[in-house]
């Protein structure tokens, strides 16, 4: 909470210099608030020791990812004017990095929008750490514990010392602005170039202007984004390996394989689309909207570079490929590949056995071991969160949209991939926000808004915790 609140000090110098010296103070007041907060609490508890237990240490995950976005809702409230059902889910929206706002972004002033790309890419961070030090100890949907010993030393043991983990930190930071730098070099104004290479990194959404991304970044800074949104979409540890040893990148690690692979595939196809659409004409651009639309959705991000592009592919697939996601220990939302690869080489084994019934045979996914635990987490999470989307989909079926649109919304969601939905409206919606069939987010009730909050936190928190955390019989026989 307390980095948080500091990373407004930007967003006030941004005030200072647009003249708007009322929204400057504002933003130092809370900022100050929310720091000292913050220091009042790690000065209570200072002296006093104590490492996290495993049913602590869950309950401190779920605690922050509750407790930071109500705190972040409350700059919401009070910079940006949104009744407070809104400020908490345009927080929940940002810290998740679903990429959805319901900020005016032609009206709004230069500093708020940094403030939310900030506290996405803040969001970005913190979900790295939530896997590496909590999520992926425990074993959570059988996420695997070796890469964890590349910074901590143990695989299993849930740590909170902020030493180690500087490395994914300094990683994180260095890219922001390497990203950052190439979009300047492409041609992007530098608020625009900053908040574009924070969402980058973060695989966020959130755009920070109205209209279409080609209006304000050419064919070298859309390219400069796809490549930024690869990059995290890799595995932390593997983007480490990327420096030091990148011949071996592809080879020695199969997620990275199947993200370049359906990277590919997917451009291809939508290279083909747009080819047709525009009549064959200005190859490299095509091909550049192409690699960004593919890119984005691998990402789970949701950023294309106009109105319709993402929409070429049917709607089926483009949900598919966002509820799939990206690597593990990765900013991206959705299944991962990992666990996806994992099931269908679980599954052939299955039914290798139906033919040799006392074959032996290991799992194994690349260098990764699979043993029958971490199978049945996996198996445990994927069911676990179908019915979660399920029932998130009836809810919004009920009080928002059609079933189609409800469905939608719950992938989106669910994947931290709110531009999705926005990208999947027929046109003729696109005109009336606030219909029955497709409305767009500002225009849905509070009630499914307060859906959509739960659902965005679920898919962050690898949905098992917060269900681990929801187990009365423990915490009364404690």
């Amino acid at each position: 909470m307390g980095v948080m609140f500091a990373l407004i000090v930007p967003s006030v110098l941004f005030a200072i210099a647009d003249g708007a010296r009322d929204l400057a103070l504002s933003m130092l007041l809370i900022g100050a608030l929310g720091v000292f907060a913050a220091l009042m609490v790690l000065g209570s508890i200072a002296g006093f020791e104590r490492r996290l237990g495993r049913a602590s240490g869950y309950l401190a995950l779920v605690a922050a990812w509750i407790l930071l976005p109500i705190a972040a809702a409350i700059s919401f409230k009070t910079l940006g004017g949104l009744s407070w059902v809104d400020s908490w889910f345009e927080a929940v929206a940002a810290l998740t990095t679903s990429g959805i706002t319901l900020l005016p972004r032609e009206t709004a002033p230069r500093a708020i929008l940094f403030w939310r790309a900030s506290l996405e890419w803040y969001g970005g961070f913190l979900t790295i750490v939530s896997i590496i030090h909590v999520l992926a100890p425990a074993g959570f949907g059988g996420l695997p514990g070796g890469d964890r010993r590349v910074l901590t030393g143990n695989s299993s043991e849930m740590t909170v010392d902020l030493s180690s983990f500087r490395d994914v930190l300094t990683q994180y930071v260095l890219i922001t602005v390497v990203i950052f730098i190439a979009l300047m070099l492409a041609g992007v104004n530098g608020p625009f170039a900053a908040m574009m290479s924070m969402i980058a990194i973060a695989t966020g959404g959130f755009l920070p202007f109205e209209g279409a991304l080609e209006d304000h970044a050419g064919p070298a800074a859309q390219f400069v984004l796809a490549i930024g949104l690869a990059l995290g979409t890799v595995s932390v540890f593997w983007r480490q390996r990327l420096l030091r040893a990148p011949r071996n990148l592809i080879r020695d690690n199969p997620e990275v394989f199947v993200v370049v692979v359906a990277i590919i595939v997917i451009a291809v196809f939508y290279a083909a689309r747009l080819s047709a659409v525009s009549g064959g004409s200005d190859l490299p651009p095509i091909f550049v909207e192409s690699l960004l639309a593919a890119t984005s959705l691998v990402a789970t991000s949701g950023i294309e570079s106009r109105p319709g592009v993402i929409a070429l592919w049917p709607e089926i697939l483009v949900l598919v490929v966002v509820l799939v996601g990206g690597g593990i220990y990765s900013t991206t939302g959705g299944f991962k590949i990992y666990r996806i690869s994992a099931m269908a080489v679980h599954s052939a084994r299955e039914l290798n056995r139906l033919i040799y019934p006392s074959s032996v045979s290991s799992l194994r996914f690349g260098r990764y071991l699979i043993d029958e635990v971490s199978m049945r987490a996996i198996w445990t999470y994927f069911a676990l969160s179908l019915v979660v989307i399920a029932s998130a989909a009836l809810m919004f079926t009920l009080t928002a949209t059609d079933f189609e649109a409800g469905v939608t919304m719950a992938i989106s969601l669910f994947s931290n991939t709110g531009p999705v939905y926005d990208a999947l409206i027929p046109p003729v919606y696109t005109t009336d926000p606030a219909n029955d069939i497709w409305p767009h987010f500002e225009a849905i009730p509070a009630s499914a808004k307060l859906a959509g909050i739960l659902l965005m936190t679920l898919g962050r928190l690898e949905v098992m915790v917060v269900f681990t955390v929801l187990n009365l019989r423990y915490w009364l026989t404690r």
